[in-house]
């Protein structure tokens, strides 16, 4: 018996394994594919936005488990997570960019809000209004 209930958790151990090892490895933007769960939501924009749905749950339990935001920037190709503080810390010098964010943005699950009239996301939006001509 106790064979078994070890040959059991080490089954467990080295099924996680892998994925517990592909969490704590650095995402960038030619390893986030959708063979991983990730879409590209906007690949022509500045801050490219990217959309994670974690694959392993059934569509009954895919309501449970909210897509997570990451993005890159032109300068820096590893995913971050897409929040109002990681995008301040991408563009540090940019502070028109950090005022209009939070001037914008009340709650970093809005930074993924698309704005239809000028055909792009709106955070992508406010970075290029922020930027000098």
């Amino acid at each position: 018996m106790k064979k078994i209930f070890l040959l059991i958790l080490v089954t467990i151990s080295l099924l996680a394994a892998p994925q517990a090892i592909a969490q704590k490895d650095s995402l960038t933007s030619a390893t986030a594919t959708k063979e991983k769960g990730y879409t590209v939501l906007n690949p022509k924009e500045p801050i490219v936005i990217y959309k994670y749905v974690h694959g392993a749950h059934s569509p009954k339990e895919a309501e449970k488990y909210a897509p997570k935001y990451f993005f890159t920037t032109n300068s820096h190709n590893v995913l971050q997570e897409l929040t109002r503080m990681n995008l301040k810390k991408a563009f540090p010098d940019n502070h028109a960019f950090h005022d209009a964010l939070d001037a914008q943005f009340e709650e970093d699950k809005e930074l993924t809000g698309y704005d239809d009239f000028h055909k792009m996301y709106k955070v992508n939006r406010v970075y290029t209004s922020t930027l000098k001509k």
